[in-house]
Order: C-alpha cells, then structure tokens, then sequence
C-alpha cells in the first residue's frame, strides 16, 4: 500500500511539473511575439516636426542621455493606424530621420522593432492615402 501511494505521490508532482512547464512555454511564445514580432507600418515625419535634441529617460526616470524622442501615427499596407514611439540617441538632429522623410517600421504589440527612411515610391498605397490625409 505504501509503495503505490508513493507512485501516485511521484506522477501527480510529474504531472504538475509538465503543467508548469508548458504553461511557461506558452507565456514565453506570448511574450516574445508581443514584444519582437512586427507588422509593417509607414509613416511621415511632418514637415512642422520639432527636432530640438531632448533628455531621453529610463524605465526609472533617470537621464539616458540627448536624443529624440518620436511619436508618429503610421499605416499597415491597409491603411490601419497604429500610434509608435521610438528614440533616436545622441545630440546631433542631422542624424534624426528629417521632417519629410519617410519611414518603415516594424512595430510588435509593445514597441517598435526597427525603423528605416525609404523613398516615397516604397510607401503603399492606402498608406499613403492616409498619410497625405495628415
């Protein structure tokens, strides 16, 4: 009788512990394509864009150093809206994408994932469409 209590005590902590661990498979897929996983977007930085140099912060709120700061609306190849921010670091604003310049983003659920000028001809259309609306 004891050895069988000890198997049934044995294969409900296996079980438990294979609970565990695939519900941390699961959140950790979860939280990597929330955050690394982008869809395209395209935006314009407006031609009245302030491009004064400005104390970036940390998650803590202390100084990161100069740089800027963008907050931008941008559009899926749909023409979906989607509000980014990302910085762009150090002191020097000829090394910002400039008011005018168009940009690629890749941005996840949480932050943007990368962003790069493109050409305007690169922009799709409906994305286009609604940045000109702007």
């Amino acid at each position: 009788m004891k050895k069988m209590k000890k198997k049934s005590v044995l294969w409900i902590i296996l079980i438990a512990a294979a609970v565990l661990i695939a519900a941390a498979a699961v959140w950790g897929k979860q939280y990597y394509e929330n955050r690394y996983v982008g869809s395209d977007y395209y935006a314009m930085i407006p031609l009245d864009y302030d491009m004064t140099p400005e104390n970036l912060y940390t998650m803590k709120g202390e100084v990161a150093g100069l740089g800027k700061e963008f907050k931008l609306t941008a559009y899926n190849e749909q023409g979906e809206a989607k509000s980014v921010r990302f910085n762009v670091k150090g002191g020097d604003s000829s090394k910002y994408p400039q008011p005018g310049s168009y940009l690629f983003i890749r941005a996840s659920k949480q932050l943007v994932v990368r962003w790069n000028v493109i050409e305007e001809n690169a922009v799709p259309e409906k994305a286009m469409e609604k940045i000109g609306a702007h």
